[in-house]
């Protein structure tokens, strides 16, 4: 059993607003916490007197916290155990991780990918009619298919990256492919250089394998540069995991001036850069986007997606390395799984060799929802700032107060599932609270409805209204 300490619960809930009713705020942060996966099934909380203590709130106030709590059924409490995380599933289904299971009319705005474009059900029937000549094998696939390998280098080759099939590992998404490169190459205790603000999944890879996070300030930009440099000066870091295309979730891109004098920095103290490219095809607004990483620094590891730019459900990802590390990874992955579906691996051929139609109709359809939830927020929300990014799949909007845990809070008792800014964030820091980020992905009618139910949770937030939350059995699922 997991046991929290009021210091490490107090840095997960962030610095707190108390501008309402402060159990009110606490319990919700809490809720929060279960909701988006940071506090587990099981995890022992510290006693009331020391959450107030580390809080520097009342015990009357972290009572009341935790009645809250047991009365929304998030956590059981014994004299003598102490208050223990109890996740209330309702269902067996994985559906249980977006919706809640008391109304289905809920929107989950919390993951980041598309559904499937026009041609997407042709690329299946065409991978159909290849796999007879497949299941002549035993299909374990280990390091990929091979046309598919060859594919992928070839889109190397045209972005000015020389690339042989053999550098090219097949993985189970995106995810996989990280998660793998963090058990593979990096040791308990080893540094990673990680974005203070990014993909919150892909830093909680590295630190499973034992990794130690050194985040950098959270700013306009994510790559301060001068800030990495003292970083790596004050001790040894393995890797760095970057995000230079459409970043998750500013989408900001990395000058060609910015990947130039970071990879200097890396090479100088033998960090390796693991970079992850699963946005790079969703170049909505067609923008030119300097050569790949590894143009750079030849040592850089690249991470693709076809869940991004194509379909959420086609989890085929994959992994660009250096000849020096396929077999430690290929090594590594034997442990977990013995290869992707082959036949997801046909579907991604076939997506990639009909000539680029699939994957422009998917950025279409993007493009017009990126507007239209851009309309919008104009219409319904105009105090909230949300600038229009050239890719990707979500918006970066800037709150007119920090308050995104707390309209977070509020909006799920208008059926609406958000992920709260701090989310985010590396370390726990108040930059979060004034941020959201709203992917595009869903439909005009959808997006507008979320909107509206985004606007009645920020006049509940304005009003100051702190009406009971809604029970939930939301678990974390951030695209």
């Amino acid at each position: 059993m997991t046991e929290i300490s009021a210091g490490r619960l107090a840095q997960l809930l962030g610095p707190l607003d108390l501008t309402g009713t402060a159990y009110r705020e606490i319990s919700e942060r809490i809720r929060l916490l279960v909701v988006d996966g940071r506090l587990t099934d099981g995890a022992r909380l510290p006693s009331e007197r020391e959450l107030a203590a580390s809080l520097g709130v009342s015990r009357t106030t972290t009572a009341r916290v935790y009645a809250e709590l047991r009365e929304a059924d998030l956590i059981s409490s014994r004299r003598g155990s102490g208050s223990v995380v109890r996740l209330p599933l309702h269902r067996s289904s994985a559906s249980s991780l977006i919706i809640t299971p008391d109304d289905a009319d809920t929107i989950a705005w919390t993951y980041s990918a598309p559904v499937g474009p026009p041609g997407m059900a042709r690329a299946f029937e065409r991978a159909a009619g290849a796999l007879p000549a497949l299941l002549g094998t035993t299909g374990y696939l280990p390091d990929g298919l091979p046309a598919l390998r060859e594919v992928l280098a070839q889109q190397y080759r045209d972005r000015g990256l020389p690339t042989d099939p053999d550098q090219i590992i097949v993985t189970n998404g995106a995810m996989g492919a990280i998660s793998l490169i963090a058990r593979a190459l990096v040791s308990r205790a080893d540094r990673v250089l990680v974005e203070g603000i990014s993909y919150p999944h892909a830093h909680e890879a590295f630190v499973a394998a034992g990794a130690r996070l050194s985040a950098l300030p959270v700013d306009e930009r994510p790559w301060d540069l001068e800030a990495a440099r003292g970083l790596l000066r004050s001790a040894p870091h393995r890797a760095a995991y970057l995000v230079p295309e459409f970043h998750n979730p500013t989408a900001a891109v990395m000058s060609h001036e910015e990947r130039s004098g970071w990879a200097r920095e890396l090479a100088r103290h033998d960090v390796l850069p693991v970079v992850d490219e699963s946005l790079y095809a969703v170049n909505l607004d067609g923008v030119d986007l300097p050569e790949p990483f590894a143009c750079f620094d030849p040592r850089a590891i690249l991470v693709g997606s076809s869940s991004k730019p194509f379909w959420g459900g086609l989890r085929v990802g994959w992994i660009r390395t250096p000849r020096t590390h396929v077999m430690p990874l290929i090594q590594a992955r034997m442990h977990d799984d013995l290869g992707s579906s082959a036949f997801d691996q046909l579907v991604l051929t076939e997506l990639l060799t009909d000539g680029g139609q699939t994957a422009a109709a998917g950025r279409a359809t993007l493009r017009a929802a990126r507007d239209h939830l851009l309309a919008e927020l104009a219409r319904q929300l105009p105090d909230f700032t949300a600038p229009c990014p050239a890719g990707g799949l979500n918006l970066w909007v800037r709150l007119p107060d920090r308050m995104s845990s707390r309209l977070t809070a509020a909006a799920g008792r208008h059926g609406l599932l958000l992920t709260p800014g701090p989310r985010f964030l590396a370390v726990a820091a108040r930059a979060g609270e004034q941020h959201l980020r709203l992917a595009y992905t869903q439909s005009h009618d959808t997006l507008t409805e979320a909107v509206a139910r985004l606007s009645s949770a920020y006049d509940d937030v304005r009003d100051g209204v702190t009406a009971r939350p809604a029970h939930s059995s939301t678990l974390d699922l951030i695209a």
